[in-house]
């Protein structure tokens, strides 16, 4: 009866947080569409590897929530590392893509996987969504006088320190 409360707990804690983050990716992820389908901003490679991963994150998150509140911890155990690359992932590619974009690096591949479209060809199956126009490093796109990206990089850096706290809740309240 002990552990069941606990467990409960736990769920408690972190499922508000979970759903955050589910939240938070998919509305980053529709930003970015909006960006393009309304706004004409074509995304580079990275981008829509970053958007792969942001919709990854807000699947897992959704997962690990449902996982919890049916009190499958091997399930829980699982996903977490997924939901941890995920996020982790999408703050590597923003960063990359920032730092070609403000001149601190070069790229001849803006991806660190270029032919990854190849294995999985999402750009066949949603275009609009998963479909490269741009090209790394060649961002006009500004909001408040400072690039794009740079927003989305404090955006999902913001939603991994989630991710990351969500973590620890969850980590510290099973003691």
């Amino acid at each position: 009866r002990k552990e069941s409360s606990a467990a409960s707990d736990v769920y408690k804690r972190q499922a508000p947080l979970l759903l955050l983050i589910a939240l938070a990716s998919a509305l980053m992820l529709a930003g970015a569409l909006v960006a393009q389908h309304v706004f004409g901003w074509e995304p580079c490679t990275l981008c829509v590897q970053i958007r792969l991963w942001l919709c990854l994150t807000a699947v897992i998150a959704l997962l690990l929530s449902a996982a919890s509140a049916a009190r499958q911890t091997w399930l829980a155990v699982l996903l977490w590392p997924l939901l941890l690359a995920a996020s982790g992932m999408a703050l590597v590619d923003n960063a990359h893509v920032t730092l070609i974009e403000l001149g601190v690096m070069e790229s001849f591949s803006c991806s660190p996987f270029p032919f990854y479209y190849q294995v999985l060809p999402l750009h066949e199956y949603w275009p609009g969504v998963f479909m490269s126009g741009g090209v790394c490093g060649m961002n006009d796109y500004q909001i408040l006088g400072l690039p794009f990206t740079v927003w989305t990089l404090a955006s999902i850096a913001g939603l991994f320190a989630l991710v990351l706290f969500t973590l620890w809740r969850s980590i510290r309240g099973t003691r």
